[in-house]
């Protein structure tokens, strides 16, 4: 660990527990949710990043896992904009930091956002789904998760319709899901082959929605795929 992250644990330090003398009510080392398993996140970083292993763990044992999860946040952008390093030095570089920070933050949403998107322009677009997966388990209602996955990635990368349906099906029954993936699953149909379902879909948006505008798109979808058909 470098003298940098040392100074920066010591301050962060010493204003908690300051701020705590001052208001003792307040507790920094909280107890809910599950332990943190230090062990895995050592060895994680072990072979790859030792220094941001000591780090990482020490700010953990210290019950700033908040802090240390913004700080190897940070490091993930700043290596990924590294041109120097070419993209499987790259992954192997980031990919440990991104499984750290997913264990140490999970609710941390621009953390699976942002990593997907590394990951896909790595090349890596299995590890992508799989740290998007990860973060819709531990944050359903982070939408735009669900939006990457099954629409960036399954229907223009992989061209996995059928799973890109299935995702799209189950995020339209959280509520709050926003209005925009019902046409998205329209398309999806229609990417998949299965017209008629796709021609029900916009007729759904269509009487559903209040937006003159949307009703116009979902007429001339309509129009397209009963000309085509």
């Amino acid at each position: 660990m470098c003298r940098k992250d040392i100074c920066l644990l010591v301050l962060v330090g010493v204003f908690f527990l300051g701020k705590n003398s001052l208001q003792p009510q307040i507790n920094i080392h909280t107890n809910s949710g599950p332990q943190f398993p230090t062990r895995q996140l050592t060895a994680s970083l072990a072979e790859s990043s030792p220094g941001k292993a000591t780090f990482a763990t020490t700010a953990v044992l210290f019950g700033f896992k908040e802090v240390a999860s913004d700080i190897l946040f940070l490091q993930i952008i700043q290596q990924y904009g590294d041109w120097k390093l070419k993209p499987e030095e790259k992954f192997k570089s980031i990919y440990p930091l991104i499984q750290v920070v997913s264990f140490m933050s999970p609710h941390f949403v621009p953390l699976y956002s942002f990593g997907a998107l590394v990951l896909k322009e790595l090349g890596y677009v299995d590890e992508a789904i799989d740290l998007l997966n990860k973060g819709i388990a531990e944050n359903p209602r982070a939408f735009e998760l669900w939006l990457y996955r099954d629409f960036i990635i399954r229907l223009f990368k992989t061209k996995e319709y059928k799973k890109a349906i299935e995702g799209i099906q189950a995020a339209l029954q959280m509520e709050g899901h926003p209005p925009i993936l019902q046409r998205i699953l329209a398309y999806a149909y229609e990417k998949d082959g299965q017209i008629e379902e796709a021609i029900l879909q916009w007729q759904k948006v269509y009487y559903s929605t209040k937006d003159d505008g949307v009703k116009q798109i979902c007429i001339r979808h309509i129009q397209r795929l009963t000309d085509e058909d």
